[in-house]
């Protein structure tokens, strides 16, 4: 049995391959349809997919707008993280735990159902995305809505793999956001309104940061190379000559030469400050 509730894993996951099976599909074009009505959303969810018993999590307090739910703002982060500080990383890396999280808040009227649907941009919302799309009958359009939605709600491994839950699902992202904050604060002296900074630079660059949490690499995976990492981004943040440093073209290709020094040296063995100075020193760019 999970820690908390969550929604079951199989009918979750059979949930989401029904409504992926066929683009523009009449599965699809209900769902969009009921996603217009946060009482008919929640009632439709509960009917299709299981309820694993666990721990209740609170709600959050403040009724999050459109674009407050969508990119949560520094101070909603923060509180989203203070709300949900006992939460485990085994919890907070399932789709099927933050489904249930954006469910219950959709039923408590803390977010909209048509929230989900909305477009990445400020322009249009869900409620007018949904009825323009359901209108023209696009079935590419239609798909793509249904995917941003289930993205939205949870993450979408089918689609994505294990990254979708960190980078697509605004709650998770949040959480994990404030959570490698705290990490990278309590092993350094790094300064947590910096560290922030760097983990909300972009959304792109969040993704590329994500993959050292997500790698399958023992070296790129290891917790201390990612703090010494986002440690040292953090001290150049401020810096007008390092804006290149917080390109995701330039994260990437640090992210790969650290990949290549550990072909021949184990990283895995120095400190967080040691993995600094070699970080610094081997992979910052110059200029």
């Amino acid at each position: 049995m999970p820690y908390y509730e969550e929604l079951e894993d199989a009918s979750y996951t059979e949930l989401r391959k029904n409504l992926l099976r066929s683009k523009g599909s009449l599965e699809q074009r209900e769902f969009l349809s009921i996603l217009r009505s946060s009482n008919e959303f929640s009632d439709w969810v509960r009917q299709k997919v299981k309820i694993e018993t666990g721990g209740s999590l609170p709600i959050l307090e403040e009724r999050l707008t459109e674009a407050e739910f969508k990119e949560p703002p520094k101070n909603i982060e923060k509180s989203i993280f203070d709300a949900w500080e006992s939460i485990s990383p085994a919890d907070a890396c399932r789709v099927t735990f933050w489904g249930y999280i954006t469910l219950r808040h959709t039923e408590e009227g803390k977010i909209k159902s048509h929230y989900l649907a909305a477009n990445g941009g400020t322009m249009p919302g869900g409620l007018e995305r949904i009825d323009r799309i359901l209108k023209e009958g696009n079935k590419n359009e239609v798909d793509r809505t249904v995917r941003a939605a289930l993205r939205r709600m949870s993450g979408l491994p089918e689609a994505r793999g294990n990254r979708s839950v960190y980078v697509n699902c605004p709650f998770a992202r949040a959480w994990w956001r404030r959570y490698l904050a705290n990490e990278v604060c309590e092993k350094t002296g790094a300064e947590l309104t910096n560290v922030v900074k760097v983990l909300t630079v972009s959304q792109s660059y969040w993704e590329e940061l994500i993959t050292l949490v997500v790698s399958q690499n023992s070296v790129l995976g290891d917790a201390n190379v990612r703090t010494a990492l986002i440690w040292i981004l953090s001290d150049f943040i401020h810096y007008e000559d390092k804006k290149k440093l917080f390109t995701t073209k330039t994260l990437g290709q640090i992210r790969q030469l650290i990949g290549i020094r550990s072909a021949w040296q184990e990283l895995g063995v120095f400190s967080v400050e040691e993995l600094k100075k070699i970080i610094k020193n081997e992979f910052i760019p110059a200029d």
